[in-house]
């Protein structure tokens, strides 16, 4: 209980320091050599004003209907009233991006284009939602020789790790990592850029590291258009990880593992400036 309770107040500490820290941003742009320095940078036209959502930030129109987060937390007016919404990160790792399976296929359809039915089969299988797999997990053709503890852990979150996914059905697990090297663009697209909203006025373009409360992060402004340039180079990496029976997949930005039944893409800083400065 005392773990999850320290988990529980480690997302809330990160969430309501990550406002803070956006807020602080905001505020930046009160400074009238700072906006024109940053106008400069971006090589755009002059700042007008700058907004965030904050705590209190409204939703969004959702590309399955209804409503959703932006993935804007910055949104810059220039003085032709032309707009440049920023994904702020404060921290050199973190969350980008936690949808259920379900919801991660539907919006990637809606954004991209159509998953293969196997590859569904496999995400079903490895993150959740498939009614098969405490069949499998009790199957001792698929579970046999596997620590008890890997066994338990696999019927605690309901999902497969690759190993047992390989004793299963090989090619559903080389299928879904083939897949994810083949669409690692639009993957990257959907977790920094476009998230669940339909509209492109909440689409980010830029992703800015920069940490104002205190936090020691070294500040780095990219096009998130460059991103996707950078992680189509690196395709080739994407890669089960070792532990826990390839637990998790090794992504170029970061890498995408289990939480709460979910699907979590979370970024490295250190692996997107490499990524992004070997250009």
């Amino acid at each position: 209980m005392s773990n999850k309770r320290n988990r529980e107040e480690g997302w809330q500490h990160a969430k309501l320091s990550g406002h803070d820290n956006e807020a602080k941003i905001k505020n930046l742009f009160d400074n009238g050599e700072f906006k024109n320095k940053f106008s400069e940078r971006l090589g755009v036209k002059s700042i007008e004003s700058a907004s965030i959502g904050g705590l209190h930030e409204c939703d969004v129109d959702c590309v399955l209907g209804g409503k959703t987060k932006s993935k804007t937390d910055l949104k810059l007016t220039l003085t032709d009233e032309s707009c440049l919404n920023f994904s702020i990160k404060k921290s050199a790792g973190g969350q980008v991006f936690l949808i259920g399976v379900e919801r991660f296929i539907d919006g990637y359809e809606k954004h991209y284009d159509n998953i293969p039915d196997n590859v569904k089969k496999a995400l079903r299988l490895y993150f959740a939602g498939d009614a098969q797999i405490e069949t499998i997990l009790n199957n001792k053709t698929y579970v046999g020789g596997q620590p008890q503890g890997l066994i338990a852990y696999q019927k605690r979150k309901c999902r497969l790790v690759k190993v047992t996914l390989d004793k299963y059905d090989k090619s559903l697990s080389d299928a879904l990592l083939q897949w994810m090297k083949n669409n690692i663009v639009n993957i990257t697209d959907f977790c920094f850029a476009k998230g669940l909203a339909s509209s492109p006025e909440e689409w980010s373009e830029y992703l800015w590291f920069k940490n104002v409360i205190g936090e020691r992060l070294d500040e780095k402004l990219y096009k998130i258009s460059d991103l996707k340039n950078a992680v189509a180079e690196k395709a080739d990496t994407i890669v089960y990880g070792t532990r826990m029976g390839g637990s998790t997949i090794q992504l170029p930005f970061g890498f995408v593992q289990w939480h709460q039944g979910q699907m979590q893409f979370s970024q490295k800083y250190k692996k997107i400036v490499t990524l992004v400065e070997s250009l």
